[in-house]
């Protein structure tokens, strides 16, 4: 009963800071509302038991992401103007209902195998104990060029950052 309406709460919050991010016109705003999309994507994360992914979603997007981009955005230059909505706001709310649709179809179709059995409880507990053991083993043994390349990608965005607080000379 507690764990559905602290999910109910925390999906509701992070729907309507999602729906804020998109809405409003003040982009530093719409940067703190992004920070708190991400933290109820955490909230998600720890309703789900998946610590490590909260513990990632915690401090690569809310602790780096977001101070990058609201850094970005003090440091640019006419940020009272707001930020104006785009010539394409009918095919993109178009593209979002077509997803929408197909997303509840999908879900709608799938058939969910709700009835079944474990044979040996314990392999559950041991996947929950050392799972974030094996995600560190598995990321720097058999994916560590893919773990490298996304370490580049965020120095990229990093020196995206930079370039854009940076003073443009005219």
């Amino acid at each position: 009963m507690i764990p559905n309406i602290v999910f109910y709460i925390t999906a509701f919050i992070t729907i309507i800071s999602a729906i804020m991010v998109i809405t409003t016109k003040d982009i530093f705003r719409a940067a703190l509302f992004l920070a708190s999309t991400f933290m109820g994507v955490v909230g998600l994360f720890i309703l789900l038991f998946a610590e490590f992914l909260a513990a990632v979603q915690l401090i690569i997007y809310v602790g780096a992401i977001s101070v990058v981009i609201l850094f970005a955005i003090m440091f640019t230059k006419d940020v009272e103007v707001g930020n104006p909505f785009s010539k394409y706001k009918i095919i993109g709310i178009v593209i979002c209902l077509i997803l929408l649709i197909l997303l509840i179809l999908s879900i709608a179709n799938y058939e969910w195998n709700y009835n079944f059995e474990i044979d040996n409880p314990n392999i559950l507990i041991d996947a929950y104990k050392n799972s974030i053991y094996h995600i560190g083993k598995t990321l720097v043994t058999t994916l560590v060029v893919p773990f490298i390349a996304s370490s580049f990608v965020l120095l990229a965005a990093v020196l995206g950052a930079i370039s854009l607080v940076k003073e443009r000379e005219e």
